[in-house]
């Protein structure tokens, strides 16, 4: 048994990686943001760029959110994931050239 909202993530996991996806909302013209994903953007503007316990805290948003939050801004091309040196995960702006 599982409740309306675990139901529809059990069906619909974010997925960064979808091509049709990327295709369609990159050709938008007119890309408005949610509150939730400003505050992504903000997060890594200010730091350069982000990890996953970096944006929790800087966004208040839940792990769930907040992977949903980064499929859509990478999707749309306004970000992007990047490895460390040590071999960190981290979100970049997507025209971060490093």
């Amino acid at each position: 048994m599982l409740c309306d909202d675990c139901y529809m993530d059990a069906l619909s996991p974010a997925k960064t990686c979808d091509p049709w996806a990327t295709y369609t909302a990159s050709r938008l013209t007119n890309q408005e943001l949610t509150p939730a994903q400003e505050s992504v953007l903000m997060v890594v503007r200010k730091l350069g760029q982000a990890n996953e316990k970096q944006l929790l805290e800087g966004t208040g948003l839940t792990l769930k959110e907040l992977q949903r939050e980064i499929a859509t801004l990478r999707h749309m091309e306004l970000a992007r994931g990047a490895l460390t040196p040590e071999g960190e995960k981290v979100l970049k702006l997507f025209d971060d050239p490093n």
